[in-house]
């Protein structure tokens, strides 16, 4: 049988005829007695080949964006990035030039924290006692001379404190820290080893202990190869 219309016969629709007249589309709306009503809009949808996104040629994902531009319209409403950078806080601890990691502090320094804390020191009771100091150790009044291993800046005076009572004394570098730690805050012992100091340095004699008869049969046997 023979088709009367090869598309539909409503006013500006080019779609192949289906039935009595009509396309697939005006004949189902014909079916559930719906007037029909035409042009139907195709949906068939013309894209276009790259992102209209400023600066984008990235190729379209979905409403004219690509994958990048269509999750950030998703998320939050718009294409347009936003700059989340904020300036660099630096850490309250004097000379150290490292970016706040928290409560005011990087995070070395937010980590030693704690240890200070354990002696009843925070960071601001640190700074003043550094001030106090002059930012030198109590001891020895020279700076810090030992770099750290990770970061290799000198590192923190240490938090001397005392080891019976737990009271806090002063700051100091990491020598005299050890050093004091090695004689366990023994002051008799401390006053033995200055007045060992004393006594050599003033008469410019060598302890007995540095050398022995292990020293002296190995300058004998130096002269001996010489001859």
């Amino acid at each position: 049988m023979l088709k009367e219309h090869d598309t539909c016969t409503m006013a500006g629709c080019t779609r192949p005829h289906k039935a009595r007249g009509y396309c697939q589309t005006h004949y189902m709306q014909f079916k559930r007695g719906i007037t029909p009503v035409g042009p139907i809009r195709s949906r068939v949808r013309e894209k276009p080949d790259e992102c209209v996104a400023e600066d984008c040629a990235e190729p379209v994902k979905a409403h004219g964006l690509c994958k990048k531009h269509y999750q950030r319209k998703l998320r939050h409403g718009h294409v347009n990035r936003t700059d989340r950078k904020k300036p660099h806080t630096p850490c309250v601890i004097e000379s150290c030039g490292n970016h706040a990691y928290a409560k005011s502090l990087c995070h070395a320094h937010y980590i030693k924290q704690r240890k200070w804390q354990a002696a009843g020191v925070d960071a601001a009771r640190y700074q003043e006692m550094l001030r106090e100091q002059g930012g030198v150790c109590a001891i020895c009044s020279q700076p810090e001379r030992t770099a750290d291993g990770l970061s290799g800046k000198p590192k923190d005076l240490a938090v001397d404190h005392d080891h019976a009572t737990g009271a806090v004394r002063a700051l100091l570098c990491s020598a005299c820290n050890t050093a004091i730690g090695l004689f366990n805050d023994d002051i008799t012992l401390l006053a033995k080893a200055q007045a060992y100091v004393i006594q050599y340095s003033q008469s410019g004699q060598t302890p007995a202990c540095q050398t022995g008869p292990a020293d002296d049969a190995q300058t004998d046997r130096r002269l001996v190869h010489k001859d």
